[in-house]
């Protein structure tokens, strides 16, 4: 492949690399400020204990403004009724213990979940009670046959729902993280699609000036080739609705360093090709609209495939283009000088 052709990949897929990581950053302070793994760790609740319809009490923008200014209605789950075993369970003192005042835990660990929820039962409905006893009180029949499912023929007892219940939890976490991937890749084109009207970044104008200078092209593939040499530019912790949050100050200082690495690439305003477009008239200005609207959904489609691929993207073209990380120094051999051991009691060590 032509090194040029490289060259041209290289510098679009640092740009995208740059942009995802920016708002990546983006993506992880707007869920620390307005919780929102807390928000859909209570909705894999709902849904674990099958009570899909209180969903619906939660949302809105009035209670993710209460979120984000920590108030303690901003998590009302009285909202779910006084029957709620979801708002029972998650209210408990072990699960509330986990979180500060105005918030909810946006990670709570299996086994805590499952002995908050058999403590409820039991607090409820009295102790010394079998598994399935325990469930007909609730009266919620879709929860029963699930927990019942999973004990099998084995024993009824409180240990055997509590474990029943540790499995279910994991089994509907996993599915959250599902949903929570799908719903950060929205959220990446979004922000994505902001930063790039706001700062210009123009996939399809910024391809045309790598493509048609050689120079320029080769410069910035080789600074892209000394930057991930060096190691500044590190991608994210992956974290998931189930794992604790980086705070919101973390997340901003990394999207300050984000915003330096997007410095140096030609974009930003005023713009070359809105560049005397009204002068030539409403059609050319359209036009020129259009290609720019064209580029920036580009650019915020490429940083909704996350940080991660464009990484690993960058290092597998260096490698074709012979240019990939420096090794590490190797490290000086160490000299072992020989040691001469005393004798015990008079006789000699020997080898071995």
């Amino acid at each position: 492949m032509s090194s040029h052709y490289l060259d041209v990949a290289i510098g679009l897929s640092y740009t995208f690399l740059a942009v995802s990581l920016l708002c990546s950053a983006t993506r992880e302070a707007i869920a620390s400020l307005f919780q929102t793994r807390a928000k859909i760790l209570v909705d894999g609740v709902l849904t674990m204990l099958h009570e899909p319809a209180g969903k619906s009490h939660l949302r809105g923008i009035i209670p993710s403004i209460k979120r984000f200014l920590r108030l303690d209605s901003g998590f009302n789950l009285a909202k779910l009724g006084p029957h709620s075993l979801s708002a029972a369970v998650m209210t408990h003192p072990l699960i509330a213990g986990l979180a500060q005042q105005g918030r909810m835990p946006s990670y709570i660990p299996s086994a805590i979940f499952a002995r908050a929820f058999v403590s409820t039962l039991t607090a409820k409905y009295g102790k010394g009670q079998t598994a399935a006893l325990l469930l007909a009180n609730v009266g919620n029949e879709g929860l029963s046959r699930t927990l019942l499912a999973i004990m099998g023929e084995g024993p009824d007892d409180v240990a055997a729902l509590e474990n029943a219940v540790r499995i279910w939890y994991d089994t509907v976490m996993d599915r959250i993280t599902g949903w929570y991937k799908r719903r950060s890749q929205l959220v990446l084109f979004c922000v994505g699609l902001f930063y790039a009207g706001a700062m210009n970044i123009d996939a399809l104008q910024l391809s045309q000036r790598l493509w048609r200078d050689d120079d320029f092209a080769a410069k910035t593939a080789q600074q892209v080739s000394d930057t991930m040499a060096a190691g500044t530019m590190k991608l994210p912790a992956a974290v998931a609705p189930g794992a604790p949050a980086p705070t919101a100050l973390s997340q901003a200082a990394e999207a300050k360093k984000d915003v330096q690495a997007l410095q140096v690439l030609p974009i930003g305003w005023p713009s070359p090709r809105f560049v005397g477009a009204w002068d030539r008239g409403v059609c050319a200005f359209a036009g020129a609209l259009v290609f720019a609207l064209m580029g920036w959904i580009i650019t915020a489609f490429a940083s909704s495939l996350g940080a991660p691929f464009w990484f690993d993207g960058i290092g597998w073209l260096l490698a074709l283009r012979g240019s990939g990380a420096k090794p590490a120094p190797e490290p000086a051999p160490v000299v072992i000088e020989a040691i001469t051991l005393p004798s015990l009691n008079g006789v000699k060590p020997t080898n071995g």
